[in-house]
């Protein structure tokens, strides 16, 4: 369907046009005199009512083709249902045009089409459609109601142009990133764009005045002199930030606006964010300087990966100088355990003889018992095991069988609760664990009580404890005894190797077995903290990731 002209229907006026346009248009397509009137009158008794009783009223005149014929029609739209409040107009619309259509085109509006046919409809091509519309656009007013019409719907049109152009120049305006304003002589903000606007609070009046209190003291009496300059204005000074209120550098750029005469009649003024830039600049100034920070900076990286490299091949050597120092120590003390288990064996000491005898098997079993504990320690550094998930509950069941004979000799009461898998090396979880179960047993009360528990806790929960906490959430495993207890400023002191709170002839141990705890609990990124006090137990937590 090609349209080819709109008619409001408002007043009696309009409907002269639509009748004389039906009727003209019926004749440019070519159907007689008769036919031109007939199909005139339809669509002016329809248009009569829409006029009189409708709402939103408009006539369309098309033309349609088909596949083998073409037609001349009118369509009139209404917000009313023309055929239920006028069904006499519609009957006689029918009457006189057999080709009558009842359309709902959306849910506001109703739609009558009234289509004639076009006798010889050969003749209308695409060309002459076109000349039909120009027809219509130049065609002389037909009466001085229809020249102020056509004004009226010029003027409407580029008051539309005006708006979109206006709209879409306040949408560039407030896309750009800079402020932007124009001003006229007395000093009052005409038009800011959204850059400008987010300065001020809502009903604040802009003025020069608001605008210059923007700026830094300091730049104040530089910006202020921009209306004492006849050409463009630049200057750069800074500006306060809403949000941060910060002051940030901008370079300040007016423009007078001048009339055909060369008279200045405004300003327009636009300040752009050069505050980076200003930094780059001012770092540029002490370049040297910075070229000797970035000397010094290399020389000091450069020593200090020369220092981690000397630190890792001296960690490598002492890592396997306590291996092959604690191996070969082991055989020598081996020897003498031997002798002496067949010395004692063939000789009879005197009392004298026998203590001294006694003192030296046992310090080699001290001696072994050393040895054993400094080589598993410095296997620690060098893990060769695979990382894999550990139940702790079948593993603290298996400690407690291996530790049987030593429960029932202390008459110690184990309770354990639930506990979760962990991902790690098991066979030092079960070194980890049977140092610390070892230790509440060792360090005992008449009637030993131990409790191991475990719960989830998240990082913000540990930052009291001012550890580095790379994890979200991490297993924390206590172990609970109503042992002998310590002060609580050696809560330290008992993690480092060889370091013993009690005299070795009180408690047997090497002062190993906390150290080598802390280093497992290490090697799987996480932490270890002991909480006593003297008389009332002790709790050691172990801080484990959760996978």
């Amino acid at each position: 369907m090609h349209e080819i002209v709109s008619i409001a229907l408002d007043n009696e006026m309009d409907l002269i046009l639509a009748h004389k346009r039906t009727m003209k248009l019926a004749e440019l397509c070519g159907l007689s005199t008769p036919a031109q009137t007939i199909f005139a009158t339809a669509v002016s008794e329809i248009a009569r009512h829409s006029i009189a009783h409708g709402d939103q009223s408009s006539l369309t005149l098309n033309i349609e083709f088909t596949r083998t014929q073409k037609f001349v029609c009118a369509s009139l739209l209404d917000a009313m249902d023309l055929s239920i409040s006028n069904p006499e107009a519609m009957a006689y619309a029918r009457k006189l045009v057999g080709n009558v259509e009842l359309l709902k085109t959306d849910e506001h509006l109703h739609e009558i089409r009234l289509k004639q046919l076009i006798p010889m409809g050969g003749t209308i091509s695409l060309p002459r459609i076109q000349q039909f519309k120009e027809y219509f656009k130049t065609e002389p007013p037909l009466s001085p109601y229809d020249e102020i019409r056509k004004k009226n719907l010029q003027l409407i049109d580029l008051t539309y142009k005006l708006r979109a152009s206006e709209n879409q120049y306040r949408t560039l305006t407030d896309t750009l990133p800079l402020i932007m304003f124009s001003m006229n002589l007395q000093g009052d903000i005409s038009y800011a764009n959204k850059g400008l606007s987010s300065y001020f609070e809502a009903g604040t009046p802009l003025t020069s005045t608001t605008l210059l209190s923007l700026f830094h003291p300091d730049d104040y009496m530089k910006v202020a002199a921009w209306n004492k300059t006849h050409g463009i204005f630049r200057t750069q000074a800074r500006l306060r930030h809403p949000a941060t209120e910060n002051h940030l550098w901008h370079l300040v750029t007016i423009l007078p606006q001048k009339s055909e005469q060369g008279q200045v009649t405004g300003y327009i003024g636009f300040f752009v964010d050069i505050h980076a830039q200003k930094l780059v600049e001012e770092t540029l100034k002490d370049n040297q300087q910075l070229r000797e920070a970035q000397h010094t900076l290399k020389r000091y990286q450069e020593e200090l990966e020369s220092k981690i490299q000397e630190l890792n091949i001296s960690n490598h050597d002492l890592e396997q100088f306590a291996y092959i120092a604690s191996h070969d120590l082991q055989e020598p003390l081996r020897k003498i355990k031997t002798f002496g288990s067949l010395l004692h064996k063939t000789v009879t000491f005197t009392p004298e003889e026998q203590r001294y005898f006694d003192k030296m098997i046992l310090s080699s079993d001290r001696m072994s018992m050393l040895i054993r504990d400094v080589l598993a320690y410095s296997r620690l550094s060098r893990p060769d095991e695979k990382s894999g998930k550990t139940d702790l509950n079948d593993l603290l069941a298996q400690l407690t069988v291996d530790f049987e004979l030593l429960i029932q000799d202390t008459q110690a009461k184990i309770t354990i609760d639930p506990l979760p898998v962990v991902t790690g090396i098991s066979t030092q979880f079960n070194q980890l664990f049977s140092n610390l179960l070892s230790n509440a047993l060792k360090f005992a009360t008449e009637s030993p009580a131990i409790h191991i528990y475990a719960r989830i806790v998240d990082a913000p929960q540990l930052a009291h404890l001012q550890q580095y906490l790379p994890f979200e959430a991490y297993h924390e495993i206590s172990v609970q005894d109503n042992g002998i207890g310590f002060e609580q400023q050696f809560s330290e002191q008992i993690f480092t190797i060889f370091q013993r709170l009690n005299a070795a002839d009180s408690y047997s141990g090497t002062g190993i077995g906390l150290a080598l705890c802390k280093k497992i609990v290490g090697n799987h990124q996480g932490f270890i903290i002991a909480e006593s006090a003297p008389e009332a137990g002790a709790v050691f937590r172990v801080y484990l990731p959760v996978a």
